[in-house]
């Protein structure tokens, strides 16, 4: 058996090329990562140039087991369709067996009505069945009512069809026999009054440590059971000022792979559910949100990402979600020289002849590092494919 998962985006939410990039007045300082990625055909090395292009975040899991094929999709945001356009022909990707949902944000599922394309008089398949939280599926209802009830149906009526199900935190569920669970990770927060709003305890009792089934041995529950308690700093994240209440985001265990997207704190009790899985069900390759050098309010810098990556303890970790930078660019160059000489143990950049002002940023998240060989890091780019079999992970661009 193989499994594999295909990037089919790894930006942020405004994608690049970023329009005010290109758009930018004449004598503007320019953004050489929007550049490359929208004249890649132009560039010194267009292979490279084009990893400079980035969809919105998601990925494609593919399980293989003899003739048995199954896909699940992660997440269909704005971009989603044109995504879909470029890898399933080039990966040979057709039916759409699951789409598992991380949170309720635009780049994660504005792309829910492209789906019509798989549904629609059964043009692939007949419905798409689609896994997501309680609040997530709440969020799509209000925001595409149609999506739920055909009934709000207008024009032709010509809608995608669904299969909707409710999934929990740190509760298994399976497509077509892959075993996949959900757990939870901060994903910014609300900055005003969230009607409703509930989630489990910060550091729910750990009953059986020992075994990977927390949640159904402990008092892990719902987002529908308990009120949010006032947070202390938890790990990865910068001391808070005031009690917030944080945006939750679902990550996923899956098969061989941990995908954390959407983060900007994994929690404690987050971190001790991973640290009781089994043998067999320890991810090999962690996927790890890193959207530019510093910290963002909803999203890991380049020094929660290594953190993240140190403490999850994975063969390899690939970063994803990335922006620009604007004029404090950082092109795919700059991240891979990065990510290696952090998985070196290095202090410097060493032989690059790059752009000046590029090098000095990347050599700034250098010097925040802690030098700590032995985490194999990695940017991830739009088409990558990480393949894990017989106990080995290859991607052919890194190997």
């Amino acid at each position: 058996m193989s499994t594999e998962l295909i990037f089919h985006g790894t930006g942020n939410s405004s994608c690049l090329p970023n329009i005010a990039c290109l758009v930018a007045p004449p004598g503007a300082a320019r953004c050489m990562t929007c550049y490359l990625a929208a004249n890649s055909g132009s560039a010194p090395n267009p292979h490279e140039a084009i990893k400079n292009r980035r969809r919105n975040t998601g990925a494609i899991l593919r399980v293989r087991d003899g003739r048995k094929e199954i896909v699940v999709v992660i997440d269909a945001g704005k971009s989603f369709v044109g995504a879909a356009l470029e890898w399933f022909p080039k990966y040979g990707l057709n039916r759409i067996d699951g789409l598992i949902l991380t949170h309720a944000h635009a780049d994660a599922m504005n792309g829910l009505d492209d789906l019509r394309c798989w549904t629609l008089q059964g043009a692939i398949q007949d419905s798409i069945d689609i896994y997501l939280s309680q609040r997530t599926f709440e969020e799509v209802q209000r925001t595409f009512p149609y999506l739920v009830d055909k009934g709000m149906a207008t024009g032709g009526g010509a809608v995608p069809e669904f299969q909707w199900h409710i999934i929990q935190e740190y509760n298994d569920f399976d497509i077509c026999g892959i075993i996949m669970t959900p757990i939870l990770v901060h994903h910014g927060r609300y900055f005003g009054p969230v009607s409703g709003m509930i989630s489990p305890p910060l550091s729910p009792p750990l009953s059986a440590v020992n075994t990977p089934n927390i949640s159904r041995s402990s008092s892990y529950q719902s987002f529908g059971s308990l009120p949010f308690p006032t947070l202390t700093q938890a790990h990865f994240t910068a001391p808070m000022k005031a009690p917030v209440t944080p945006y939750l985001s679902f990550g996923f265990l899956l098969p061989n792979f941990l995908y954390i997207s959407d983060a900007s704190e994994i929690p404690s009790y987050t971190l001790d559910y991973l640290a009781c899985l089994s043998e067999s069900r320890k991810p090999q390759v962690a996927v790890v949100d890193c959207l530019r050098p510093t910290q963002h309010p909803s999203h890991f810098g380049i020094e929660q990402a290594v953190a993240a990556a140190r403490a999850l303890g994975c063969k390899r970790t690939y970063l994803t979600g990335f922006m620009c930078g604007l004029q404090e660019w950082i092109s795919h160059e700059g991240w891979v020289r990065v990510c290696k000489a952090v998985s070196e143990g290095e202090t410097t950049l060493k032989g690059w002849k790059g752009d000046p002002g590029e090098k000095q940023r990347c050599q700034e998240m250098l010097n925040w590092i802690v030098p700590q060989p032995g985490s194999w890091i990695r940017p991830s780019f739009d088409g990558l494919r990480i393949v894990v079999k017989n106990g080995k992970v290859f991607d052919g661009a890194y190997d």
